[in-house]
């Protein structure tokens, strides 16, 4: 029996966010299984979280997640180079992705 691969049940929704304040991303996903999710900086292609773990040595960036279906990435403390897509993936074959934009103001 073919097992079920995961899939995004929505698109991450652009936010617009005030310098200083949090900005929280969210990936909702169905089927996760054995998968793993990563959030991903776009334009430098930055590794932020894998998993239950944070990668970047960004003090200001954390994550939450429930129930393997909800993963939120929050950036504390907004700055003007936080702006730009984000891109929340799953490591299947070919790699799973979906994208929203931080506007930053």
């Amino acid at each position: 029996m073919a097992s079920i691969l995961p899939e995004f049940m929505e698109t991450v929704s652009n936010k617009t966010v005030p310098i200083g304040r949090e900005a929280i991303l969210s990936c909702v996903v169905n089927h996760l299984g054995k998968h793993k999710v990563a959030w991903v900086k776009v334009d430098t292609q930055t590794i932020l979280t894998i998993h239950n773990h944070v990668i970047t040595r960004n003090y200001r960036i954390t994550l939450t997640h429930s129930d393997h279906r909800y993963w939120h990435l929050h950036i504390n403390n907004v700055q003007e180079s936080d702006r730009g897509y984000y891109m929340c993936q799953i490591n299947t074959v070919p790699m799973r992705s979906v994208q929203g934009y931080l506007e930053v103001v």
